[in-house]
């Protein structure tokens, strides 16, 4: 039992390390699929100062984005496929259907955002070249707040917007909440609970600001490499803009590939943070395995005093003393991968809905350690052990 409770340390240190390991791939897959959902070769075109010259201090001439810009862009890079404007109405909106009111974040997009966001719809059609133009008030809504409003299965019904009269054209498959953002029933984010509208519909609900706003993404051929085609598209934006020489970009220019390095080392340096904080768990389980160890030398200084004067010799009785340290932290540590895989993959269920693969490195750790302290933290003991003098080891009570 005593054996059983110190092993309990290093079990509960291990699968420490181990869930939140799962729990951080698991988010690293999470967030990974929701970038992955924008293309290889989405990118993200917004106006004002890039980072770069941001942290340099420059300053910039600031410039709106609009449809003239793209129109030049596209016959100089004949590479961009598809582009669409993209902004999001912000303020106190709200969506009512029958008595149901739920505050919603609009979300204003051309006939192919849908497609370039890698939005698949449920039922009902996408907006068209025709709603734009003849600023149609159709909208699109995302799965949660149809649901809310009692609109999933209502196409062609009507509601209101912000007050205004819209008619729903579509609803959205269901694309999951989005990690670190708060859902709650007073407003919430992602795809689920936005109302889409077509790019020029309800010019009513956009202040002055927001026009001057107005961002793009822009879909390039993949026989591009990502540098590559931001090499070309930053050259070209910059001659259409008319920038020359050491002008800073009035530009940002951004792609789902800066996301994933960002993720990448977010996820690294979470999972570093939080292996250190858990690895004290192994420390304090290895002080309470060379405890036990002192304790079971005392208790079996009899025993050992009877070998050697059987004939065995110091390296025996430090090698058997050694082998039950290590014995005990292995077991904790096999036991504590199985508990810490179990739990991470409930966790991960639970609280991102997605599963990640923990990575071989770290299963093989969950045994090396134990393994490693065992022998650090019972080379004391066993050396204190094989030290006894037989003769005084057969007389000790």
């Amino acid at each position: 039992m005593r054996s059983v409770l110190t092993t309990l340390g290093i079990i509960i240190g291990v699968a420490s390390v181990i869930t939140v390991v799962n729990l951080t791939k698991s988010l690293e897959a999470r967030i990974m699929a929701d970038v992955n959902q924008e293309g290889s070769l989405t990118f993200f075109l917004s106006p004002g100062m890039s980072m770069k010259a941001w942290r340099q201090g420059k300053k910039i001439r600031r410039q709106p984005l609009d449809a003239e810009t793209i129109r030049d862009l596209k016959e100089m890079v004949p590479q961009v496929k598809q582009a669409s404007p993209d902004m999001y109405i912000w303020g106190r909106n709200t969506a009512k259907a029958r008595d149901v009111t739920r505050r919603v974040m609009i979300h204003a997009i051309g006939e192919n955002g849908l497609d370039l966001a890698n939005l698949q719809l449920a039922d009902g059609r996408a907006f068209t070249i025709t709603d734009r133009s003849t600023r149609a008030p159709v909208v699109i809504l995302g799965a949660r707040i149809a649901e809310e409003l009692g609109l999933e299965k209502s196409v062609g019904r009507t509601f209101t917007l912000n007050g205004q009269t819209a008619e729903l054209v579509g609803v959205l498959k269901k694309q999951g909440d989005m990690p670190f953002v708060p859902q709650d029933d007073e407003a919430s984010w992602g795809p689920d609970s936005e109302v889409f509208i077509p790019f020029g519909s309800f010019k009513e609900f956009m202040q002055p600001w927001m026009l001057d706003n107005i961002s793009f993404r822009l879909q390039v051929d993949p026989s591009l490499s990502a540098v590559e085609a931001e090499e070309l598209l930053r050259t070209s934006l910059r001659r259409v803009r008319g920038l020359r020489g050491d002008d800073p970009d009035n530009f940002d220019l951004s792609t789902n590939q800066k996301q994933v390095e960002m993720v990448e080392k977010l996820t690294g340096s979470l999972m570093l943070a939080a292996g250190g904080m858990v690895s004290i768990s192994l420390f304090v389980g290895g002080i309470g395995v060379m405890n036990i160890m002192l304790v079971s030398v005392t208790e079996r200084t009899r025993e050992i005093g009877i070998r050697k004067a059987l004939g065995a010799r110091r390296r025996n009785i430090l090698l058997q003393f050694l082998m039950e340290a290590t014995l005990l932290c292995l077991v904790g540590g096999v036991l504590g991968l199985g508990l810490g895989l179990g739990l991470g993959k409930v966790l991960s269920q639970v609280l991102l809905k997605h599963l990640g693969t923990v990575p071989m490195w770290a299963v093989g750790s969950a045994l090396l350690v134990p393994a490693t302290v065992g022998l650090i933290f019972g080379l004391y003991p066993a050396a204190k052990a094989s030290k006894l003098d037989p003769i005084e080891a057969l007389r000790y009570e």
